[in-house]
């Protein structure tokens, strides 16, 4: 059986326009992310929460956006004579010009801006834990008999009882 390379750049050319989509989508989300860093490191803390709940709704854009790629791929995949769920650098292979060159470009974009978002994610976790601990530590101070964290050296929690921001004996 060969190719039909009409069907084939029709099949590529609808999944070009989903991955457009996705791509759209992970660059607003990246956005997202660094507004969310900036806020947290300016102490921006009221607002922390709705750029939260705004990441939170792009992820599920996202989801949906690629859920329609998926659905997307198996045409194209099939057009190519390809397995349903052949991956896009399969497809890209397999694609004719100049579809094969617009579907590598794309999962080489999508696969840079997912390291970039797993990479910017990871560094607001630690940078949103490393501020909870903080005030964990300050409310300590002020909140009786508990203990309160210093760090040693290596950066392991030490709990000093006797610590406190404030003379609590009378």
């Amino acid at each position: 059986m060969k190719v039909d390379n009409d069907m084939a750049a029709l099949a590529c050319a609808e999944l070009s326009e989903s991955l457009w989509r996705v791509r759209d989508l992970l660059e607003l989300l990246a956005y997202r992310v660094e507004v969310q860093r900036a806020l947290v490191e300016t102490g921006r803390a009221s607002w922390v929460a709705r750029s939260t709940r705004e990441v939170d709704q792009l992820l599920q854009e996202i989801r949906t956006a690629e859920l329609m790629r998926a659905i997307e791929t198996a045409p194209a995949a099939q057009a190519l004579l390809l397995t349903d769920d052949a991956s896009l650098g399969e497809i890209a292979a397999a694609a004719p010009a100049p579809w094969d060159h617009v579907i590598g470009e794309h999962r080489h974009a999508l696969l840079e801006a997912t390291s970039e978002l797993t990479q910017a994610a990871l560094a607001n976790r630690d940078l949103l834990a490393s501020g909870a601990r903080a005030v964990e530590d300050v409310l300590a101070q002020f909140s009786g008999p508990h203990t309160s964290s210093t760090y040693s050296a290596s950066g392991t929690p030490e709990h000093d009882p006797t610590r406190r921001l404030f003379d609590q004996s009378s």
